[in-house]
């Protein structure tokens, strides 16, 4: 028996002993850092130019991998897996944050706040578009720096426009436009007797539309939600129109039908490529997914608009993991995001737009083996200068809520459950509700929520006395725009 119990012991010896040396940090001679973002070759060539910009700089060599496996959701309520490594001690050291996630991540204690080290090496907001501040800053804090930024603007495929013999739309047009161009253009692409429904867009963002008649989806100082506002249902009656009744943008069923006639989880693209949408509503970054679909003329035009130019503008952020056994390593490179080597790259691969937006102008924007790329992409790089906003975003309420409040309403509209007024309505009714209950739960937030409630009093007054407003009252990105090009803010100082 102790000559079994020994021979046991010295096999799972034997076997710890190997599984140590076969970890990957035993087998790199550099540190290992762990990045959990998606496995594509932007990303891989990423970590490559990492290690030699590391050289240039003089600094210890660092191996970064990629993991993509934490980036699966998991529980029952389709939690992001690195999220529940995180809070359990387990993250990458550098961890992919993407819309409406900050929040979620920040409140949870395991993003490192990178302030002071961001501004003593040249990695801050202040380097990239002023429009994506609110996706790395939160209450003054910085969490993170982006990898690229990208706005949302209306592909155009034009040989599909030249194949119906409809003119291409202009480079800014209004949502009566649309609704115009629409029609004439479904009408010629579906004769009586088609057998393929040809549309005119693949989608619209509500947000967008709202904003272009001056609302958000919230009111100056984020307190109250104010999607019960009448311009929100002429939007609402807008989108019911175009999907429902005219038939230019694909109803959820008819999307379902198209996907399964097109392959992978790509299939708008490939649909868009083959001319089944006319536009495709979607980012800079739809490049890498259009290459593949072979040659064909490309160019983009602005979202439509009731009134005020706007397109989302938003970024793909590296956080560090406030856990990570590598804290200095991890804000290196950070600061290699911020550098010239690794945004050139960005602006090659088409991966969005660089975050430096002097990027944008330089060669690598317009690489010579993809000429028909370059008018498409100067018109991202100028919106996103020029009327590129963030999303609107609440401190006293999760966005995943209000996106699902706000998703789910509209399709009970498009299905015929609710009318467009009783759509508006019970949005911002659900997100008035959670904001409510989310403060009356949390003494602490409960104190900022009654400050800022305050506030809004004071912008109120003030805009009823029609008096210049500070800029420093108004959390919300889009009021704050809006309220700037109007001429309604103080007088502000010179950056």
């Amino acid at each position: 028996m102790k000559r079994t119990f020994l021979v046991c012991l010295l096999a799972l010896t034997v076997a710890s002993t190997l599984l140590h040396w076969s970890l990957p940090e035993q087998q790199s001679a550099a540190p290992v850092l762990y990045w959990v973002t998606q496995n594509d070759p932007v990303k891989r060539e990423t970590t490559a130019l990492f290690r030699d910009w590391l050289v240039a700089q003089g600094l210890p060599p660092v191996e970064v991998r990629i993991d993509n496996a934490s980036q699966q959701r998991t529980g029952t309520t389709g939690e992001p897996k690195e999220l529940i490594q995180g809070v359990s001690g387990m993250g990458g050291d550098l961890i992919d944050i993407y819309l409406y996630q900050m929040e979620l991540f920040q409140a949870t204690g395991m993003l490192m706040d990178v302030t002071e080290i961001a501004r003593r090496e040249s990695f801050d907001p202040s380097v990239t578009y002023q429009a994506i501040n609110t996706d790395i800053v939160l209450d003054g804090r910085q969490y993170g720096f982006p990898r690229n930024a990208d706005v949302v603007m209306c592909w155009v495929n034009r040989d599909t426009f030249a194949r119906y013999g409809q003119p291409e739309p202009p480079a800014r047009w209004t949502m009566d436009e649309f609704e115009e161009r629409g029609r004439r253009f479904v009408a010629a692409a579906n004769p009586p007797g088609s057998r393929k429904r040809i549309f005119f867009l693949n989608r619209v963002w509500p947000s967008t539309l709202r904003r272009g008649l001056g609302l958000s989806t919230y009111n100056e100082t984020a307190t109250r939600c104010t999607l019960d506002d009448p311009r929100n249902v002429e939007v609402m009656k807008r989108i019911y129109r175009w999907t429902v009744e005219e038939k230019l943008i694909p109803t959820i069923q008819e999307q379902e039908a198209l996907a399964a006639d097109a392959s992978g989880w790509d299939s708008s693209f490939s649909l868009f490529a083959t001319g089944r949408f006319a536009m495709l509503y979607e980012g800079l970054w739809a490049i890498i997914r259009l290459r593949p679909k072979g040659d064909f003329r490309l160019s983009a035009v602005e979202p439509f608009n009731g009134g005020f130019p706007n397109a989302e503008i938003g970024c793909g952020v590296v956080s560090v993991y406030a856990g990570s056994k590598h804290p200095e390593l991890a804000l290196q490179f950070l600061r290699f995001l911020a550098s010239k080597p690794f945004n050139r790259l960005v602006a090659r691969s088409g991966d969005s737009l660089p975050v430096l937006p002097s990027a944008a102008k330089s060669d690598d924007f317009h690489p010579r083996d993809h000429p028909g790329e370059w008018a498409a992409k100067d018109v991202f790089a100028k919106a996103g200068r020029e009327i590129g906003i963030a999303a609107s975003k609440s401190a006293f309420v999760l966005p995943s809520i209000v996106f699902r409040a706000d998703t789910e309403a509209i399709e009970s509209m498009l299905a015929g459950r609710m009318t467009p007024e009783e759509a508006a309505r019970t949005t911002a009714n659900r997100v008035n509700s959670e904001i409510a209950l989310r403060v009356r739960q949390d003494p602490t937030l409960r104190r900022s929520y009654e400050e800022r409630v305050k506030i809004q009093q004071q912008i109120e007054a003030r805009r009823a006395a029609r008096l210049p407003v500070p800029a420093s009252w108004i959390s919300d990105p889009f009021h704050l725009t809006y309220y700037r090009a109007h001429g309604w803010l103080e007088k502000e100082a010179a950056p």
